[in-house]
């Protein structure tokens, strides 16, 4: 102890922050150990400096655990100063030849004393040679000590057969899951509900470690709700590891087996007088579950039987434990009960013996039916069948109700049909029919034998156009006694309609001459016998203004034999009013005929107002179809034929023609025209001497005096001096729209020398029908002294103010193009400018022209305000040649480089940027011409090919708020030609802002572009600056530049000439469809719209062994090495192999892997791919083809041959002795 204090001491005083991290452990961080076993551990030091002293204490649970030896290493043991103490504690010093590095210590024993769980934790402190404390991480170790034991439990438990009220075999599984042999044990259940014939227990002898037994209690009666507890060692006999996993509750539901009581009788039908016996049975009994008592009730009609005896078919004796036979006979039914001994089999209960006391049917069947087993437990699973019984009769019912001609006020037949189904012959029966709740008269079947059937017919004129209910009864008053007294009624729905009659006006001629006369037949057709007419009563109307009735005569035979009433007719200026009451008309009749005079010209219509038509019972016929007819009462019609406006201009003289026709039969002396323009008035014209089937013109002339849409109204015979055929065609109503037209003023130089410069102001568009008079000009200069201003007119005028020009002249008159100014500067600089910035021009009535475009020819970087040119851009401009233009609604400013190249800039938004960017842009699409072969067209296809380089080859150079995406092409062969379309989409995604796209299109034929603006196609015209929706330039040889201002979808056709006629196809790119493919591809692939994919794909492998699969759907493939996806591609081989495949692979719904899908597998499948790196959205199609090795990839590739289309999920192929095979396919 003293040597541990001096250690201690020294260790307190030097103690200082470590310098190195030192481990203290034991060589082993946890412990399982049996208890009763010894082990041992050594003290471990690791990552020790020269280590001067150590010291260290260890603690543990002693209950657990005790500590029997410490043995010092060898290296510690030569410790000049040490001590050890039973406890654990060790304390060690050293003077020189630390130790240091990893080392033992000493190995500790221990002894196990109980069951448990303890840490030895371990207390260190270490100094090393300068007396610094070092810091040390310590790590202490777990001891489990285990005490083996068995561990019971019960792993299942079944019952066969699991039946309600019968014996069960219960079989219990037990297992040993402990760590020790178990000895002797019980397996008891216990009752909780539900019938067990009481407690029972079953004796193990043993159980080994991991063995299973299987218990078995057999005779067990489970009830309806049984639940019991299963206890394995129920008394504690063996000491487990775990007490609380002894017992289980178990409550399966049994089911019940179920039996049957069959009533059966041995004839199905009898005579009356007759008696037959009907057995009841009970089946499906067994010595399981045996029957002791029945009762119930067995219930009949005792209107057609009653029962005579019921006999009980048991030995009912004393010996064989009968207690109870009860039998009570009633009218309707027969209560029993009996008590037997046992019945475990088919058995036959009783016999009842009845007798047919009449005519009909009767169930007999059982009510109140319980059968008890032998312990008293009643079946609840009991199947009851009845029986029946026919005591013969007639039995009459309605086979058939059909009803011909139901029509309204017409007379009907309802047939009956009746028939005897009985074993009877009926003497008599009758027949009711209710139509609704209308009784027609009843009839009487008589003499209907066994099996035979009769009509009978009912007379019916309906009154009404309605659906009927039509009830047919037999025997209403039951005097007949039937087998079925049910089957007596039919009950039918019957639809009545009124067949349509015509009431017909026609006329002899159709058109007649004025004065002369007429006649009009009125005709009534479709009549039958079925419904005569007698009456009809109406008017006859007509035009008063262009006819007259002069008579009207009845064409009936009306006489009194014939039993005419009525005849009445009275003529008015425009109508006749007339009645007749005949007797009967049943036929296509012709009533009356009217004789009318032509008074004057016109187109008069005769038709009937207020017809009445009555048949012979004095029923309005409701369903009367009219006919009028048309007379033309010749003479002229004049109508506007055609109205054109030629050159509707605004303030421009027009010319409105009209032409007058004359369609009548009479010529037009004269006609007056006249012309409204919207609310004015033009002088009126006259047309004179226009002949029948004859046209002619006249001029109205018109002056518009605003740019709008204009209603023009022609009226001919204002006033209807004449008497026309047509009054209805002298209007014509049009819409005119007048523009104004554009014109333009231009300052162009029109010669220059090192000091001065010339300018020219010109005019052009001017139209010779309104000359131009008058105009003002502002002009900006820059580095520009005016000296000198010849302008044309009487009077002109010309000053300079802030760098402003102002030229003004008038009262001259020119037009077409002219120079309206000469203009002599002095230049200050050689970089100059002079900008038309305000313009005026107007006519010689004095009106302004309000459509200028301006163009400025003069111009430089500086005065550009809107476009600002970086310095190092500048420099490339060809300064002399810049423009810039107005059109109306803005600026186009047209730049020019002294690489011939020019850009044409729309100035729609503020602040415009040229750029190094800008023209890196214009010179890539250019320089991108040399990416495309032109000139190696034979086919569309090659022509296809090309095409795709030309979308992956489309700069955008300028873009300010417009989506460029959906760029696809289509290129498909007429005749000699290949015809390709181009289309993208161009958005607009802020309300201004421009986009110019060059395409590298080489000597490709532009034959159109055609942009929609949502509502119509607009097309689109090379270098037209008037357009406010966009153009198109060719800047330089090759290069195609569109600019866009709106947001339109664009088509551009091309058209290609080729070298051979072949078949007409087509090839989709980009996104579509065709039905060419080029001429490599593999023959064997079946479908059209897989050979052209393959066709528009690039076939991508990445080793020799794929080649060889990617050559058999093209020839010609591409090697992933160095390449680059843009468009529709097949990838051939797994992600180990090719490059494209590890990189898509996870973008797959099924990754490829060695070991997914698997031996000899593959996988086929589809990826849409949407390429945002450029300002124009590509979208196109990767196909993947690949396995898991080269027969799974082999498997996939000759199965997509012979897909019919592209598959919408992956579909997993394995390759087998018969070749391809489907696994599985995901839609």
């Amino acid at each position: 102890m003293k040597f541990k204090l001096i250690v201690t001491s020294i260790l307190a005083l030097l103690a200082l922050n470590a310098c190195f991290a030192t481990s203290v452990e034991l060589n082993s961080s946890s412990l399982n150990v049996e208890k009763g076993d010894t082990f041992s551990l050594d003290l471990l030091i690791k990552d020790a400096p020269e280590t001067w002293a150590i010291e260290n204490g260890i603690s543990y649970d002693e209950d657990i655990i005790n500590l029997t030896s410490i043995t010092l290493s060898e290296i510690c043991n030569a410790a000049p100063l040490k001590e050890v103490s039973p406890n654990g504690d060790i304390s060690l010093a050293w003077f020189s030849d630390a130790p240091s590095g990893n080392f033992t210590v000493a190995t500790l024993s221990f002894e196990t004393l109980n069951r448990g769980n303890t840490q030895i934790e371990l207390n260190p402190s270490l100094s090393d040679t300068d007396g610094y404390a070092l810091s040390t991480n310590v790590t202490n170790t777990n001891v489990s000590v285990y005490e083996p034991k068995p561990d019971l439990v019960i792993t299942n438990v079944s019952i066969d057969p699991l039946k309600k009220y019968e014996t069960n075999t219960v079989l219990v599984t037990v297992k040993n899951n402990g760590d020790f042999n178990a000895s002797a044990f019980k397996v008891s259940l216990d009752a909780v509900t539900g019938v067990i014939d009481s407690d029972v227990e079953e004796s193990i002898a043993g159980l080994n470690i991991g063995e299973s037994t299987v218990v078995t209690f057999e005779n067990i009666t489970l009830g309806p709700n049984n639940l019991f507890d299963i206890i394995v060692d129920s008394e504690y006999a063996v000491e487990e590891s775990d007490e609380i996993n002894n017992e289980i509750s178990f409550g399966n539901q049994p089911t019940e087996n179920s039996i049957s009581a069959v009533l059966s009788c041995e004839n199905d039908s009898v005579k009356t007088g007759e008696t037959f016996d009907v057995a009841l049975t009970l089946n499906d009994l067994t010595a399981n579950r045996p029957a002791k008592a029945v009762e119930g009730a067995l219930v009949f009609d005792s209107g057609v039987l009653s029962c005579n005896a019921f006999e009980f078919q048991l030995d009912a004796s004393e010996a064989n434990e009968t207690y109870l036979e009860n039998v009570t006979i009633n009218s309707d039914n027969v209560t029993f009960s009996i008590v037997d001994g046992t019945i475990d089999e088919n058995t036959t209960i009783a016999i009842a013996t009845f007798e047919a006391l009449a005519v009909g049917n009767s169930d007999i069947s059982l009510e109140n039916l319980v059968v008890s087993d032998v312990n008293g437990y009643a079946f609840n699973n009991v199947n009851e069948t009845e029986t029946n019984v026919i005591v013969q009769g007639p039995d009459v019912s309605v086979e058939n109700v059909e009803v011909s001609n139901p029509y309204y006020m017409e007379p009907a037949t309802i047939k009956v049909t009746v028939a005897n189904n009985g074993h009877q012959t009926v003497e008599s029966c009758s027949v009711n029919v209710y139509i609704d709740s209308d009784e027609l008269k009843p009839l009487t079947v008589t003499d209907l034998g066994v099996g035979e059937s009769k009509i009978v017919e009912f007379n019916w004129t309906p009154q009404k156009s309605k659906t009927f209910t039509v009830v047919t009864v037999l025997d209403s008053s039951d005097a007949i006694s039937e087998e079925n007294e049910d089957n007596n009624q039919n009950t039918t729905h019957c639809i009545v309609t009124e067949n349509s009659i015509s009431a017909v006006l026609s006329c002899e001629n159709d058109s007649v001459k004025t004065g002369e006369t007429f006649d009009v037949a009125l005709t009534l057709n479709d009549l039958t016998a079925n419904r005569p007419a007698k009456a009809v009563e109406g008017a006859l109307v007509f035009d008063s203004g262009v006819l007259s009735c002069n008579a009207f005569e009845f064409q009936l035979d009306a006489s009194e034999a014939n039993e005419t009433y009525l005849e009445n007719v009275t003529i008015n200026s425009d109508n006749v009013t007339f009645s007749i009451v005949d007797g009967t008309i049943d036929e296509n009749t012709t009533i009356a005929i009217a004789t009318f005079e032509a008074l004057r010209a016109g187109t008069p219509v005769i038709s009937l107002e207020n017809l009445a038509v009555s048949d012979v019972n004095g029923y309005a016929f409701n369903n009367v179809n009219e006919t009028e007819t048309n007379v033309i009462v010749q003479g002229p019609d004049v109508s506007v034929e055609n109205v054109e406006v030629s050159n509707p201009y605004y303030m421009e003289p027009a010319t409105i023609k009209v032409t007058v026709a004359n369609n009548g039969h009479q010529t037009v002396e004269s006609c007056s025209v006249n012309v409204y323009i919207d609310s004015d008035e033009l002088k009126p014209l006259t047309v004179t001497d226009l002949g029948v089937g004859e046209s002619k013109i006249v001029e109205f002339n018109w002056t518009p005096q605003k740019s709008k849409t204009f209603t023009v109204v022609t009226v001919l015979d204002s006033s209807d001096a004449i008497s026309e055929e047509n009054e209805t065609n002298n209007q014509h109503t049009e819409q005119i729209t007048v523009t104004e037209r554009t014109v333009s003023m231009e300052i162009y130089k029109k010669s220059e020398t090192e000091n001065q410069t010339v300018a020219s102001v010109k005019v052009s568009g001017i139209v010779e029908e309104r000359q131009c008079s008058n105009y003002s000009a502002y002009i900006s200069l820059d580095n520009l002294e005016a000296v000198e201003v010849n302008a044309i007119g009487e009077t002109t005028n010309w000053s300079v103010s802030n760098n402003t020009l102002f030229v003004t002249g008038y009262n001259f008159s020119d037009y077409g193009e002219f120079e309206i100014a000469n203009i002599t500067f002095n230049k200050t600089n050689n970089s100059i400018s002079a900008i038309i910035s305000e313009c005026a021009l107007s006519d010689s009535n004095g009106y302004a022209f309000n459509e200028i475009f301006t163009s400025n020819k003069i111009v430089n970087l500086k005065s550009i305000e809107n476009i600002v040119v970086d310095s190092n851009v500048s420099d490339l401009v060809n300064e002399s040649a810049l423009e810039t233009v107005n059109n109306g609604e803005f600026n186009i400013t047209k730049i020019y480089f002294n690489n011939s190249d020019s850009i044409w800039i729309p100035e729609t938004v503020e602040n415009i940027s040229f750029t190094n960017e800008t023209l890196d842009a214009m010179n890539e699409a250019v320089s991108n011409l040399e990416n495309i072969d032109f000139d190696s067209i034979t086919s569309e296809n090659d022509v296809s090919d090309i095409m795709d380089e030309v979308i992956n080859n489309t700069v955008v150079v300028s873009n300010y708020g417009f989506d460029i995406s959906n760029i696809t092409q289509e290129t498909a062969k007429d005749g000699n030609n290949a015809i390709s379309e181009l289309r993208f989409t161009a958005t607009n995604t802020s309300s201004k802002g421009f986009a110019i796209i060059r395409l590298p299109v080489g000597n490709l034929e532009i034959s159109e572009i055609i942009v929609n603006n949502g509502t119509d196609n607009i097309t689109l015209e090379k270098d037209n600056i008037e357009s406010t929706i966009g153009g198109y330039r060719l800047p330089v040889d090759g290069i195609l530049e569109i600019t866009l201002i709106k947001d339109p979808e664009v088509t551009i056709t091309f058209s290609s000439a080729l070298p051979q006629t072949t078949s007409s196809s087509s090839s989709s790119h980009g996104g579509g469809g065709g039905s060419s493919y080029s001429s490599d591809i593999a023959d064997d692939i079946e479908s059209k719209v897989i050979k052209n994919f393959v066709s528009s794909a690039t076939v991508i492998y990445g080793n020799e062994i794929d080649e060889n699969y990617a050559n058999q759907l093209r020839e010609r493939v591409q090697n992933a090495e160095g390449f680059t996806i843009s468009g529709n591609a097949v990838i051939v081989g797994g992600p180990l192999a090719n490059g494209f495949a590890k990189e898509y692979n996870d973008q797959f719904e099924m990754p490829i892997s060695n070991d997914y899908p698997g031996e000899n597998k593959g996988v086929i499948q589809v990826l849409k791919v949407q390429d945002n790196s450029g300002n124009i959205v590509k979208s196109y199609t990767i196909v993947y083809i690949a396995g898991s090795d080269r027969y799974g990839t082999l498997a996939a590739l000759e199965y997509f041959k012979t897909l019919d289309e592209l598959p919408e999920g992956p579909i997993m192929i394995e390759w087998t002795a018969n070749g391809s095979v489907v696994v599985e396919e995901l839609i």
